[in-house]
């Protein structure tokens, strides 16, 4: 499902449940084996394990339909699946667990982190016995081969072909999945987490009994009071790219229900921060691109724009920026080198490296005709300091300065590698505004390896089970771009293994 769809889809459903009525709202109880909050990678890993394994499992959604975050994403992160072998490429068990280790500071479960690297691999397996294929890719020259793009299921790809054919393999085994239905809090009787009680859209409520709650509500990254208060970023300078409700429910309920949290943060990359700006149109990717000039609002270079190649390292630099925000500055030449020869780095599989931006010439003009705050042009960089209100003194020299370094092939300020070092001197001039945006929160509740919720002694709160971008324990403040697709990865196996693990310890 393309992105645009996407964010249609989440406004009608929105829409739909703000003006849904009450009228003649009831009371229903229901009693299950395993309750499963949230209908993302982990919740439909869940229920899909949950049906394999025989059980009666109940999924539900708050939105009018399922996906979530997942929608939009393309693949899932492994280490030593049969895709990887089968490609003759052969990252180990133990480098990815160092790596994944040292990238957080040790700040992640080394024991949780172990098992899902250990198990990544198989849970691949696990789903190509579940009408999934998929595209072994790599999404950047710094990354390792780990990215395993979904293949295409009913005529859809990606994130959506994972959620449609999961779906449709659990609802055939008897897993009842319930759209516009929330979960408002748990259950808890002798301190036992035993159920969930929920709301649907027109008013009627559910008391659903369970043997155990698996949480798998993707995290908080649309909630400004809880990026703010949870992650401690500003909310105005890492806005959520896409509505999706991801408010941080099950983390609240868990929490409510006496587990703590653990590290939290939010993946984060870079975006346009501009009106009449086409979402994932031919402007878009100069916020990808490692060729133009980055300058802050003070007109000074501050990084080497090649930080690109790491989307989540972007992202927190362009948000620390005074006011949130950065300047691409890049000349004619370079827009017709977009259009001829293609652009440098892709976004994923959604724009590709060596994508065409034909339309980028008329995508510029357009804006810019159009009145954007985010996009300007001059035809000089005195005019284009004035477009975009910097000092033109700072403004001038910094741009005579890159072009110094791009002549003579080496970066004295940021060491930005040679082969990106573009000079940008045939006008006319453009600027396009760039900062953070997050795709997803990432760390929620402490669980222990097994993806059991922990309360603040350290112990199980038993029947309680929180997996992906709910769980704590699997990164430190910033998320692993080299072991591309690690989240959606980790976000599925934790879903199946939480499953697993609560069907053994509940006797289900």
């Amino acid at each position: 499902m393309k992105f645009a769809k996407i964010l249609a889809r989440t406004a009608v459903a929105a829409a739909v449940a703000a003006v849904a009525g009450v009228s003649g709202a009831a009371e229903t109880q229901l009693t299950t084996d395993i309750v499963v909050v949230g209908g993302g990678a982990a919740g439909m890993a869940a229920l899909t394990q949950a049906v394999d394994s025989g059980k009666k499992a109940i999924l539900l959604e708050k939105n009018a339909f399922v996906g979530g975050t997942t929608a939009m994403a393309e693949g899932l992160g492994a280490v030593q699946s049969k895709w990887q072998k089968n490609a003759a490429y052969s990252l180990s068990i133990e480098d990815a667990y160092n790596r994944l280790m040292n990238f957080s500071h040790y700040k992640a479960n080394g024991a949780l982190v172990r098992r899902f690297v250990e198990g990544s691999g198989e849970n691949i397996d696990w789903l190509s016995k579940h009408n999934l294929k998929f595209k072994l890719t790599q999404m950047s020259p710094t990354e390792c081969i780990t990215w395993h793009v979904v293949d295409k299921y009913k005529g859809v790809e990606h994130g959506s072909a994972y959620i449609q054919a999961l779906s449709d393999w659990a609802t055939s085994k008897g897993g009842k999945i319930m759209l516009s239905t929330p979960a408002k809090s748990l259950i808890k009787e002798g301190g036992k987490v035993v159920g969930v009680k929920a709301a649907d859209s027109k008013g009627n409520t559910y008391t659903i009994r369970a043997k155990a709650v698996i949480i798998a509500s993707g995290g908080f990254n649309n909630s400004p009071e809880r990026v703010r208060d949870w992650g401690h970023y500003n909310p105005e300078y890492y806005p959520g790219l896409a509505p999706i409700n991801k408010t941080g429910d099950g983390i609240a309920m868990s929490m409510e229900a006496g587990a703590v949290t653990g590290e939290m943060a939010l993946m984060v990359h870079p975006g346009i921060k501009a009106s009449k700006v086409k979402m994932l149109g031919n402007i878009w990717p100069i916020s990808w691109a490692p060729r133009p000039v980055w300058v802050n609002d003070a007109g000074r270079r501050f990084i080497r724009e090649t930080v690109v190649h790491e989307f989540s390292d972007a992202g927190n630099v362009l948000g620390h920026q005074h006011n949130g925000y950065a300047w691409a500055i890049f000349d004619k030449k370079m827009v017709d080198y977009f259009a001829n020869e293609g652009i440098d780095l892709g976004i994923g599989v959604l724009i590709p490296v060596g994508a065409k931006m034909t339309e980028l010439q008329k995508e510029l003009n357009d804006a810019i005709a159009q009145g954007s705050d985010g996009v300007k042009t001059g035809a000089t960089f005195a005019d284009l300091a004035k477009q975009i209100g910097v000092p033109a003194d700072t403004f001038v020299q910094t741009m005579k300065r890159y072009n110094e370094n791009a002549h003579f092939g080496y970066d004295r300020d940021f060491y930005k590698e040679r082969e990106w070092l573009t000079p940008v001197e045939t006008g006319p001039f453009y600027a396009v505004k760039i900062g953070a945006f997050s795709f997803t929160s990432i760390g929620g509740i402490k669980v222990d390896p097994y993806l059991r919720a922990l309360d603040k002694n350290d112990k199980p709160v038993k029947g309680l089970y929180c997996t992906g971008m709910d769980a704590a324990g699997m990164y430190g403040d910033t998320y692993p771009v080299w072991f591309s697709g690690n989240g959606f990865g980790f976000s599925s196996w934790s879903g199946r293994h939480a499953a697993l693990q609560a069907i053994e310890d509940e006797k289900i």
